[in-house]
């Protein structure tokens, strides 16, 4: 009996061994396979950084894209080398489908993100060092990466913003214009002659350094207060080369400053107590 398994071992490993070398030629030729696409998958990934970066794609979006070029001219190289050696490479791919479903519905955010991260790259509706507004996250782009976009607000907090997000909300670029409108109110009395305060408020932006000329300031009436006349004033700023909080600050010392140097009240709001009877 034990000899019976002797031979049937023999015989298996002579069949193997016949077998591995009449395939040798085309083992031989699947691994030459493998390597020429080593190298070109390392060309390809070369390529990818350095034109990544010379649309000022981050050091990170850079990174990841060249790698996953990479891993696809490779995943190509495996493929077509099984082939070589003669593996059935067709069943082996519809194997892998049916496990990359289940990942895929098990990973749907992530890969909606990444996806998304891929045509912010290649689309570049900003860069970084843009001013931008996601809904309530308005700030500047520090890194688009290929999951997330990471946005320094103006009071100093980074927020992660997840790319598919960017594509379901509406986007403000503030650097795409560089023009932006900012406005502020006013009270005078109701004793005051509205119009002089208007020419007043307006000589009075016109002498703020970081305001444009063109589009021009307009002061209006906006409507009748309690205690006062509202005066709206609206002024135009280049967000990418100055701060919009001190060009309005600015905006709203000079005003006051040249309401108050005319002899212009701006009232305190009033109320009237009276007593029951």
């Amino acid at each position: 009996m034990s000899r019976m398994t002797a031979n049937l071992l023999l015989d298996s490993l002579r069949n193997l061994w016949d077998g591995f070398v009449t395939r040798l030629p085309s083992i031989v030729t699947g691994l030459l396979v493998i390597v020429v696409f080593y190298l070109l998958a390392r060309v390809i990934r070369y390529v990818t950084r350095r034109s990544l970066r010379k649309v000022r794609a981050s050091e990170h979006a850079a990174q990841i894209t060249a790698r996953l070029a990479f891993i696809g001219v490779m995943g190509l190289g495996v493929l077509v080398s099984l082939g070589v050696m003669g593996v059935n490479a067709g069943a082996l791919v519809a194997s892998l489908g049916l496990v990359s479903v289940g990942i895929g519905f098990a990973l749907k955010d992530v890969i909606e993100n990444f996806i998304a991260g891929l045509i912010l790259i290649f689309q570049r509706p900003f860069v970084m060092g843009d001013v931008v507004c996601f809904g309530d996250v308005e700030g500047k782009v520090e890194d688009v990466r290929v999951r997330d976009t990471v946005i320094r607000m103006f009071d100093g907090r980074q927020v992660f913003v997840p790319n598919a997000s960017i594509f379901s909300r509406a986007m403000i670029n503030n650097n795409r214009n560089r023009s932006r409108r900012l406005s502020f109110e006013v009270g005078i009395a109701y004793s005051e002659d509205v119009s002089a305060a208007m020419a007043e408020a307006s000589a009075a932006l016109a002498g703020v350094a970081d305001i444009l000329a063109d589009p021009p300031s307009l002061v209006v009436a906006e409507e009748l207060g309690e205690s006062s006349v509202v005066l709206r004033i609206y002024f135009w700023i280049d967000p990418v080369e100055t701060s919009i909080l001190d060009v309005r600050s600015a905006a709203i010392t000079a005003v006051k400053r040249s309401l108050q140097n005319a002899g212009i009240e701006i009232p305190f709001p009033v109320l009237t107590v009276k007593p029951s009877p």
